[in-house]
Formats: structure tokens, C-alpha cells, sequence
């Protein structure tokens, strides 16, 4: 449901994907958001939802100028209690088969992630994986310098339960499955994606499939990842949840995986990926973007 006009916007076909985008003053990149997710080429239906909680900057007049042209995006404008909530808000909205959470100041890589990840897939069939994973990287666009290359560790699958994880704008997930766990835990600040995971992987043997590609770009700087105070706050909330069904002792052991495959992510040098996209957008906010880069 459109909730600024009231109406549905028409999607000719139950999705097979439902992004979920969340905002909160987001002018200077959700554009790029929005046209990575616009100009990908495939071959089934999408829907691109955007959930925001009250900017106050044009966010919600550049949303609203690209749902004028596309029948993908949903728009779902009203308050929230944070990040987690709004997610919550945006899986509630979903239709998709599977659904993928990217931020306000990602963008998907390139014009055909979407499709490679889901290649060979029949929409609904039993045998369609719990989770569908591929890479994300973390930097600066354009600059030399530390970045981030959040690889899923290969041995995830085998692995489980030991603290190893995924990053959730390079993660596909069945919606039935969030929406089973009842979807993000709204009063955590932080961390409620990865424990959401952690949750699913205690509960369930989930089914995964690696597409062994990048699918998003995250600009760094994102609530959980500006500085060392705020890793040192979602680390602790992890390990608060943790602790109440796995123990201190097994709970320890799992933070100190996951912060050693943090750790193990470094890079330095340039960072991939550029603004593939760019030549569709304005050039007013191209200027607007290369100013706030």
C-alpha cells in the first residue's frame, strides 16, 4: 500500500524480490539507491519499498519523483522508533519471495546483480534457498585509503553457530522467515540484523546458496559503523542477546569470531565499485553528490 496517496501502485506480477529501503534525511545518496535498483535488467518483477520515518530534507520529494516513473517503488511515510522498526515496517509491506535490505546510502553494484543471484530460480518452488548470499564492500567511492571487503565466509554453512555472518545488503531472505521470527528486535539500536541471524541459524538448518559476487556498495559511516564507540556498543548488544540462549562462556567465543572476521575484512588501496548509474541521474545532483563525497 502507497501510504502517501493511499492507493497501490500497480505491480503486474507478485514480486519475486522486494527491496526494503529505509530513510531518515537521506537527499545526498538515496538517489543512488534508487536508480541502482531502478536500471537493473531482469527478467521477473521486483518491488523497491521505501519506508521513511520524517525527513525533513528532500528525501521524500526525490522518492516520490522516481515513484512518478516507476511502478516498483511503494512508499510507506510515517514515524518510527529507529532503524530496526522501519525495517520492520518495510518486511510488513513486502510481497517478494525473498526480501533485501538496502540502506539509504547503498547501491547495488551493477546493473545485473540481481539477476545473477537469482539465476535458474522458480519463484515459490520448495527447493528455492532460505537465504541467497553474496559480498558487500565498505568505503569511500573513489578514494585510496582502508575499506572494507565483507566477504561471507565461505564456510558459513558449515560452520554454524560458531559467530560467523552475513551482512544483510548482501543478503536475499525468504520473507516467511523474517516474518516467522517475527522480524527485527525494534528496541536494538545496532545489532538486530546480525542477531536476527544468529536467531534463524539456532532455530533452523538453513538451506543458503553463495553467489561469490559483490551485490552492494555501503558507504562507511553508517549508525553502527561510525567509529569505535558505536562497533564497541553494537558488539556489546550482540553479546547481551547472545548470552540469554547460548550462555557467557559459548557467547564470548561467537563475539570474538565475529569481530575477528570483522577485523579480517581490511583493505587498503582503492575502493571498487563506482557510480555506474550516474549518467541517468540529474546533474544538479550529480554536482549536489560530487560535493558531498
Amino acid at each position: 500500500m502507497d501510504t502517501k496517496s493511499g492507493h497501490a501502485n500497480a505491480v503486474p506480477m507478485s514480486p519475486l524480490i522486494s527491496v526494503v529501503t529505509v530513510s531518515l534525511n537521506a537527499a545526498t545518496t538515496i538517489e543512488d539507491t534508487l536508480a541502482s535498483v531502478y536500471m537493473q535488467r531482469l527478467g521477473f518483477p521486483i518491488e523497491h519499498i521505501c519506508v521513511d520515518g520524517g525527513s525533513t530534507d528532500p528525501t521524500r520529494s526525490i522518492i516520490d519523483r522516481w515513484a512518478a516513473c516507476s511502478a516498483q517503488i511503494r512508499r510507506v511515510y510515517e514515524p518510527d522508533r529507529g532503524i530496526f522498526d522501519a525495517m520492520n515496517k518495510g518486511l510488513l509491506a513486502a510481497a517478494g519471495e525473498y526480501v533485501l535490505f538496502l540502506n539509504a546510502d547503498d547501491f547495488l553494484v551493477g546493473p545485473g546483480v540481481l539477476a545473477s543471484a537469482t539465476e535458474g530460480l522458480v519463484p515459490g518452488a520448495p527447493d528455492n534457498p532460505d537465504l541467497i548470499l553474496g559480498d558487500a564492500v565498505m568505503g569511500r567511492l573513489g578514494c585510496r585509503g582502508v575499506w572494507r571487503r565483507r566477504r561471507v565466509p565461505r564456510s558459513l554453512q558449515r560452520l554454524r553457530g560458531i559467530g560467523l555472518f552475513p551482512v544483510h545488503q548482501g543478503m536475499l531472505t525468504q520473507r516467511r522467515l523474517l516474518q516467522g521470527a517475527g522480524g527485527f528486535n525494534a528496541r536494538q539500536q545496532l545489532a538486530a540484523d546480525t542477531n536476527l541471524y544468529y536467531d534463524l541459524e539456532r532455530r533452523i538448518r538453513l538451506n543458503m546458496r553463495f553467489t561469490r559476487a559483490d551485490i552492494a556498495f555501503m558507504r562507511a559511516g553508517g549508525s553502527a559503523n561510525a567509529g569505535l564507540t558505536a562497533m564497541w556498543r553494537g558488539t556489546a548488544e550482540v553479546y547481551r542477546h547472545l548470552s540469554r540462549s547460548h550462555g557467557p562462556l559459548r557467547s564470548t567465543g561467537m563475539v570474538l569470531v565475529k569481530t575477528l572476521q570483522s577485523l579480517a575484512e581490511l583493505r587498503y588501496g582503492k575502493c571498487p565499485h563506482d557510480r555506474w548509474f550516474a549518467p541517468a541521474l540529474p546533474r544538479n545532483y550529480e554536482r549536489e553528490n560530487r560535493k558531498s563525497a
